[in-house]
């Protein structure tokens, strides 16, 4: 995971986030115990993109979304492809 250099991202958000991580996964602390976004895994990450504002994890169905001078989390969950008549049929 070195290649995405996530330990960096992290440290720019460790100002305003409580997140802390390990060999394996992220844990974001600020967020409650069942929150489906509070901990993810390290090689479920597609990318990291660093905006003027926010930093961006990007995940296979969703993004989140950090500010780098608030406590602000968004996400945006990518909205699922509509199945065809057929396909919801035949199962594809």
């Amino acid at each position: 995971m070195a290649e995405l250099g996530i330990d960096g991202y992290l440290s720019i958000l460790t100002e305003h986030h409580h997140i802390v991580s390990d060999d394996m996964e992220v844990v974001v602390e600020d967020l409650e115990e069942f929150n489906p976004f509070r901990m993810f895994l390290k090689r479920s990450i597609y990318g990291i993109l660093e905006f003027d504002r926010v930093i961006a994890f990007v995940f296979r169905s969703h993004i989140l979304f950090f500010g780098k001078d608030s406590n602000q989390l968004r996400v945006h969950i990518k909205p699922e492809k509509k199945q065809s008549f057929l396909g919801k049929l035949f199962g594809h």
